[in-house]
C-alpha cells in the first residue's frame, strides 16, 4: 500500500492567498482609475496639436496668437488642468514648432504617488 502524503486534500487557495491576490487586483485597479483620465486628455492635447499643424488660419498667427488659439481648443476638449508655460515655440527652418512638455503627479494612497511624463509637439509650416 502506498503511502498517503495528503495529495489530493488541497484545493484552491487559502483564505490568505484569496485576500493578498484581492489586494494586488485592487492596487492595479486604483492605479488604472488614476491614470486613464491623464492619458485621456494627453490624447486630447495631441488632437489639438495635430488640428492646428493642419488648420491654415494658425500658420499666419504670432506665437501669442497661437497659444491663445491653443489654450482656447484645449478648454473646449475639457483639459482644465494645463498650465501655459508648458507650451513652448521654436522657430525652425520650415516653421514654427509647437513643443508641450509637461509632467503629472497623481496620489495613490499616503505618500505614494504616480508620476506621468509626456512630451509632444507640432510643426506650424509658414505661411
Amino acid at each position: 500500500m502506498k503511502p498517503d502524503y495528503g495529495i489530493g486534500k488541497q484545493r484552491g487557495l487559502t483564505m490568505m492567498s484569496w485576500l493578498i491576490v484581492l489586494g494586488i487586483a485592487v492596487f492595479f485597479m486604483l492605479i488604472g482609475i488614476k491614470m486613464i483620465p491623464t492619458y485621456l486628455e494627453n490624447y486630447s492635447i495631441r488632437q489639438v496639436l495635430k488640428t492646428m499643424e493642419d488648420d491654415r488660419a494658425v500658420r499666419k498667427m504670432t506665437p501669442r496668437e497661437m497659444k491663445k488659439s491653443f489654450m482656447k481648443r484645449i478648454k473646449i476638449n475639457s483639459v482644465y488642468e494645463f498650465d501655459q508655460d508648458w507650451l513652448k515655440f521654436k522657430k525652425e527652418k520650415f516653421g514654427m514648432r509647437m513643443n508641450v512638455d509637461y509632467e503629472v503627479r497623481k496620489p495613490v494612497a499616503g505618500n505614494v504617488s504616480i508620476v506621468m511624463v509626456f512630451s509632444e509637439s507640432a510643426l506650424i509650416p509658414g505661411p
